[in-house]
């Protein structure tokens, strides 16, 4: 069944989180029931945002096919698909998926941001963005530690290409979006790809003032690929994995064994992270697994729910905004109102 989410809830959890007229969609998905709403958004279809580091979650369940084919295991070393790569035969796929490689990341970069800014539609190529993050240096030996790193994720893309011999968009097309009912979901390759999502404007790619995002931004710049989606698509999609309809349950085991991480926003009470996912394992509604994302114009969070009396709920909102966190909030609202209390 197929409800229209609550217009007034979504409308007060946007007008306590900001001030201001933030295209916002948010999704809501039960066994029962598929409920979304959208507020400032352009008329017409679901509108499509930039999911950016939810992703992640896509590439950790696609590495997680891949061994349930015997391709590989979590244990092979990097040294298999990047044999001149420093440190390659000792950091493992698993370590990449839990940012335990001790690889470092472009998001502390000045030439990264810079770039961003001045040149917004000519990203680095993959090349690049390995070579300008490695020569950093390892932050600690594998396992040793905790770093979140894109770099990492980006190594990963590179070996389902490998793998499966076919462009990453097209891999997340015939693998992710088809067979799970994905409709209106891809990975933009252009800048041109961007002109159908909801308009949204950014800080991060001029000098003063703001930019168009669609039109100037190349999704380029985010290293590992990002997903174009809907609250609706990626909410399903995630209710369905954490549910056990994408991997088997050795898998979904695997992507869920959690290890606690080091930093975290307040909310978080017992932050961990799996395989692609983030997770607080004492919040006070239950179980919450998930991601966020954020980068020039958008943000989003996805997050599932498995509440203590056993009731799963995955909510996904998505803005067309860089107010920091506010994706999560809305999220994470709808779990307090749902659960009859207030986040603390």
């Amino acid at each position: 069944m197929t409800e229209t989410f609550p217009q007034q809830l979504i409308e007060t959890l946007v007008a306590r989180e900001i001030a201001e007229a933030t295209p916002v969609a948010l999704s809501l998905v039960t066994r029962e029931q598929n409920c979304s709403t959208k507020v400032n958004c352009t008329p017409g279809d679901p509108p499509l945002f930039l999911a950016y580091s939810c992703t992640k979650t896509i590439i950790a369940t696609l590495i997680l096919m891949l061994c349930e084919e015997k391709r590989f295991s979590l244990e092979s070393y990097l040294s298999r698909w990047f044999p001149e790569m420093p440190m390659a035969s000792a950091i493992t796929v698993r370590h990449l998926l839990e940012h335990t490689s001790g690889l470092p990341d472009y998001g502390g970069l000045a030439d990264y941001h810079r770039d961003v800014r001045c040149s917004p539609s000519r990203p680095w190529s993959d090349a690049e963005f390995l070579e300008r993050t490695l020569a950093q240096g390892m932050l600690f030996a594998p396992g040793e530690g905790w770093a979140y790193s894109n770099i990492g994720y980006l190594l990963l893309k590179q070996v389902i290409i490998h793998e499966l011999g076919q462009p990453f968009a097209s891999v997340v097309a015939t693998r992710v979006c088809s067979p799970f009912g994905l409709k209106r979901s891809f990975v933009p390759v252009s800048v041109a790809d961007l002109s159908i999502l909801q308009p949204a404007f950014s800080a991060l790619l001029a000098e003063s003032g703001q930019s168009t995002v669609p039109g100037v931004y190349h999704p380029g710049w985010v290293s590992h690929g990002v997903l174009a989606s809907t609250p609706a698509e990626l909410a399903s999609f995630y209710h369905l994995l954490f549910t056990g309809e994408v991997l088997s349950p050795q898998s979904l085991s695997a992507m869920t064994s959690l290890i606690p991480v080091p930093t975290a926003p307040p909310r978080y009470r017992t932050p961990c992270y799996g395989l692609g996912i983030m997770a607080d394992t004492a919040s006070p509604f239950g179980i919450v697994q998930g991601h966020n994302g954020g980068g020039p114009g958008y943000q989003a969070s996805v997050f599932h729910l498995r509440a203590p009396e056993g009731r799963a709920m995955t909510v996904c909102a998505m803005c067309a905004s860089e107010c920091p966190g506010l994706a999560e909030r809305l999220v994470f609202g709808v779990f307090a109102e749902l659960a009859g209390c207030r986040a603390r």
